[in-house]
């Protein structure tokens, strides 16, 4: 049994680390669901809504606090394959909506386990060649023949002694699986941690884009989150390392880099970002990588990569898709910086989902690409003068925009689409209204299905709070109200849907 005190110094540890440090009322929720663990049994869905959403909110219900249930699932899933990858205690949330093998649903809110790695030594997976026993003498034993015995048994024990070392040498796990950086080193590490090699960049490596988190995907450790990719990228049982690499000497005058690496360190190839656009003739392609991902591979087709990087100085995106030997197979652009990006499963079929800024539009927008299909430019009707030119038509399954609110139009150029989370039959992302409060801003949350038919579109509490304080000291009466609420459910849908709004589906 874990002491309370282990759970509270747990929780305390990732309400405090980089991956919760813009999720304020995941913070809330976390915190309440610890301070009520001993009576989680009987904890309401309502006791929740009005802890986070305020005493008489009657517009939220379960749903609500199921979909904050799955983000919070999420937040701390993404921070234990980070961050608390050593943590000595793991926290997790059942999932209380489906009846167990007993045909009873799952009471608890939140579990808190002890971490129980499992590590098998060299010796354990290839125990040492065993040596015959001596067997006793049945006639008395010279001086000599003692001292000749024992030599051979020192021969024997060291002989046995060298095929030992010998087998942890042979057997030591020599695989990639984790990278950290130090100074102006990338150090590649095994399962157990131990270093494997390092490459040291003369450059440097620009600190703000490893500790920031520029990039947004998988595999992390030490200020190296979204930026490193491990796996058999070729299908030859061996693998390879990627990684995004960003000289910290003069970091806004250069690309980013994909770099491949063999298992061993050998650098296989290096794939750089972007081109030189007619539209941007007076600025230098210069371009910064936000995310990559791999794509599943197939018996008819190997695992690609997808590299989503933007324009430094100006207002192009482009989503390119690599091979495995770092060719660059096609690619799309969109007019307006992409921030987010995420490979997920919609309808079976794995996809490219991003979100940012139209320019276009001047609004938040989301697009759902097919990785087979990756190509042409965003077509700009609203704003010619954006439009990039000589890519052709766009291949898009979705193309949504995302309605301003009144404090955005009053504050700002634009509002902006964070990441999208994808879980089974749901789809949400969070549209940042203003730059007012924590990092993320104050924000819509969306929820969609994989039709992308509108499930719920509600304020968060920086929102609203947000919207108070700023029009409370302005001259202007504008409290916010179910008419401006409402307005959020105009999801516009330019491409993929049979009208021009996304369906509404919300209770």
């Amino acid at each position: 049994m874990i002491e309370r005190n282990d759970i509270e110094e747990q929780i305390s540890r990732i309400l405090g680390s980089k991956s919760f440090a813009d999720k304020g009322q995941l913070k809330r929720l976390l915190e309440f669901l610890f301070q009520n663990m001993d009576s989680q049994t009987t904890l309401k869905p309502s006791r929740v809504i009005r802890e986070l959403w305020h005493e008489g909110n009657v517009t939220k219900g379960s749903t609500d606090v199921a979909t904050e249930m799955n983000r919070l699932r999420r937040a701390v899933e993404s921070y234990y394959s980070a961050e608390g990858q050593t943590d000595p205690v793991t926290i997790s949330f059942p999932n209380r909506s489906k009846p167990g093998t007993d045909g009873e649903r799952e009471a608890r809110w939140i579990v808190a386990s002890p971490r129980q790695p499992v590590q098998i030594s060299a010796v354990e997976q290839h125990p040492p060649v065993s040596v015959p026993a001596l067997q006793p003498a049945l006639l008395p034993i010279s001086s000599g023949s003692l001292r000749r015995g024992l030599a051979i048994a020192g021969t024997i024990g060291l002989l046995a002694f060298v095929t030992l070392i010998s087998i942890k040498m042979l057997t030591a796990d020599r695989r990639p699986q984790s990278g950290r950086i130090d100074n102006s080193d990338l150090v590649i590490m095994n399962a157990e941690g131990k270093e494997l090699w390092r490459k040291t960049f003369p450059g440097g490596l620009w600190s703000e884009y490893y500790q920031n988190g520029l990039a947004t995907h998988l595999y992390y450790q030490d200020g190296l989150a979204t930026h490193l990719w491990f796996g058999d990228l070729d299908g030859d049982g061996h693998s390879e390392v990627l990684f995004l690499y960003h000289p910290a000497a003069d970091p806004k005058s250069h690309s980013t880099t994909l770099i491949c690496y063999s298992d061993s360190g050998k650098e296989r190839w290096r794939w750089t970002p972007g081109r030189v656009l007619p539209e941007l003739d007076s600025f230098p392609s210069i371009y910064i990588t936000m995310g990559f991902g791999v794509l599943q591979g197939t018996p008819n087709q190997p695992r690609r990569i997808v590299v989503m990087s933007r324009h430094e100085y100006y207002y192009p995106t482009q989503i390119a898709v690599v091979d495995a030997d770092g060719k660059t197979l096609s690619e799309y652009w969109h007019s307006g910086h992409l921030f987010h990006f995420n490979l997920a499963s919609l309808d079976g079929r794995e996809e490219i989902i991003a979100s940012g800024i139209s320019n276009g539009y001047h609004e938040a927008t989301l697009l759902v690409l097919d990785p087979d299909r990756v190509s042409g430019a965003s077509t700009e009707t609203a704003r010619p003068e954006v439009q990039i030119h000589g890519m052709g038509a766009p291949h898009e399954r979705y193309r949504l925009l995302f309605p301003r609110s009144d404090l955005n139009k009053d504050l700002y150029l634009y509002n902006e689409g964070l990441g999208a989370v994808v879980s089974p039959g749901r789809i949400q992302i969070d549209v940042k209204e203003c730059w007012l409060t924590v990092a993320n801003g104050c924000t819509i949350i969306y929820g969609f299905d994989e039709n992308f038919k509108l499930l719920s579109a509600s304020a968060e509490d920086t929102f609203l709070n947000a919207h108070k304080q700023v029009y409370s000291k302005s001259k202007i009466d504008h409290p916010f109200s179910t008419k401006e609420e409402a307005e959020f459910q105009k999801v516009q849908c330019l491409v993929g849907c049979t009208a021009p709004y996304v369906p509404v589906e919300i209770p």
